[in-house]
């Protein structure tokens, strides 16, 4: 019987394993390390968050990404290039001691007081805890009326390592916000003929030093706020593009604003028919959009459908309601990451939230395991 088990192996989930490690745990930590961060997002682009405020969660706070540089030779920069960003993820496992389990969970249920978590490979294991430490991968949304579109005329930004495929193609980019950016950005130095397009009068350009930072101490204080003022940070994020994006787009992409999408035709495999809600048409060769993900419990995969139904839900039922520790109404059932947006607020889309919910599950469930010895 295993202590705990963490389900994602990104930023939240290695660092929750690192405090797990330093508690002396018996733990397992499943999924393809950082495979979000090296496998669905472009490689040459960077890291939004300023590189001061990306150091993954220990409890003496050791193996920041400063130490991290410092023994490896490495410059650290604002904007942060992914790559350094995955290389310090390995960095940071080999130091702690974290093991990885590099498989997928297919199952998630409670039976007689604990969990059984079955892999795709079809092992079994029993635990008294599970943290479900996933990120957006299992959210990518895409409007109705594009979801019945081939795959070979539309496709979401997700996915995506480089651009190099539509070399000489007619794109066009449905989208205001970080990814369209990223991804217009690329297209254009990838030689194709890209195009904006979205809803806005024109970009949201934001983001500095001291947003970070209160965006980082709101998670700290979140929970107790009034539901008042909890309500005006609820919902999506709004769309924002970081400035240093601002190079690649500006004066090199053609940007239509304050429109929308009326309809897409087929034409051929290779191309389709845009008409905007201001009665003008483009024909492109592949449309890629970048609506961004919608945080929802019901589409995580292994969770087994009786536990769902059982897990209370917030206000938005997308979302489960959990306590001050990041625990459901389930005992033993803890949720890191996006899924605990809701009831802790927007920090914890982040990598900001690291240190709060790696400190204060770990703290939880050893609590409760003192109490059953």
């Amino acid at each position: 019987m295993l202590d705990v088990i963490i389900v994602g192996a990104g930023p939240y989930g290695i660092s929750l394993a690192a405090h797990a490690v330093a508690n002396k745990l018996e733990y397992k930590l499943f999924g393809y390390p950082m495979d979000f961060w090296k496998n669905q997002m472009p490689q040459d682009m960077f890291i939004r968050t300023p590189h001061d405020f990306v150091s993954f969660s220990d409890p003496l706070e050791q193996w920041t990404i400063h130490n991290y540089a410092l023994e490896t030779g490495t410059l650290l920069e604002t904007p942060l290039p992914r790559p350094v960003f995955v290389d310090y993820a390995s960095w940071f496992a080999e130091k702690t001691g974290i093991t990885f389990s590099p498989v997928l969970v297919s199952n998630v249920e409670q039976k007689d007081g604990y969990f059984t978590v079955r892999t795709e490979t079809g092992e079994e294991y029993q635990t008294k805890n599970v943290i479900v430490a996933t990120g957006v991968e299992h959210y990518k949304y895409l409007p109705e009326s594009m979801k019945e579109v081939s795959s070979n005329l539309l496709s979401h930004t997700s996915g995506y390592t480089d651009f190099s495929q539509f070399k000489g193609k007619k794109v066009a980019v449905i989208g205001s916000g970080q990814s369209a950016w990223e991804a217009a950005g690329l297209l254009n130095r990838e030689q194709a003929e890209v195009e904006l397009i979205y809803r806005r009068k024109g970009p949201n350009y934001a983001g500095s030093r001291e947003n970070e930072i209160l965006l980082r101490d709101l998670g700290e204080v979140f929970y107790t706020l009034p539901l008042k003022e909890k309500k005006t940070m609820w919902g999506q994020s709004p769309g924002s593009v970081a400035h240093f994006l601002e190079k690649y787009v500006e004066g090199l992409v053609p940007q239509t604003g304050e429109v929308g999408i009326e309809s897409l035709t087929p034409i051929s495999d290779d191309e389709i028919k845009i008409t905007l809600t201001n009665g003008e048409e483009k024909k492109v060769n592949h449309i890629i959009v970048a609506t961004g993900f919608r945080i929802n419990l019901d589409r995580v995969p292994f969770m087994d459908q009786k536990l769902l139904q059982k897990i209370e839900r917030e206000e938005l039922p997308q979302f489960p309601k959990l306590s001050e520790f990041f625990e459901s109404n389930i005992q033993g059932l803890y949720f890191a990451g996006p899924l605990s947006s809701h009831s802790h607020g927007p920090t914890f889309r982040f990598i900001l939230g690291l240190k709060k919910t790696s400190s204060t599950i770990l703290k939880s469930i050893t609590r409760e395991l003192v109490k059953l010895k």
